[in-house]
């Protein structure tokens, strides 16, 4: 198997480390917490983690269009971005 096989896809790496600095800005809390918050949100949805810090990334930065997984993300974090998650999928609030 391959460095990169075994280390996993340098850009999904990436987009998770993205991720966890987004739920620490977010929460408030250490690396390790924000880590620990995604592993388990990856155990409640069933989503890997690439593609649900990919849905998380999406719902901060706005610039991606909407990936498969924002769903996930928004019912995991969206209440921690409040009103400009609810305005930018189309809910009301």
């Amino acid at each position: 198997m391959s460095e990169v096989g075994r280390r996993g896809d340098p850009a999904s790496r990436r987009v998770i480390d993205v991720a966890i600095g987004i739920l620490m800005g977010l929460r408030g809390c250490s690396e390790q917490q924000a880590f620990d918050e995604l592993v388990a949100a990856v155990h409640h949805t069933g989503v890997g983690p690439g593609a649900l810090a990919e849905g998380l990334v999406g719902l901060v930065d706005g610039s991606q269009a909407p990936s498969p997984h924002q769903s996930a993300a928004i019912g995991r974090w969206g209440d921690l971005m409040g009103h400009r998650v609810s305005v930018r999928n189309g809910a009301a609030d």
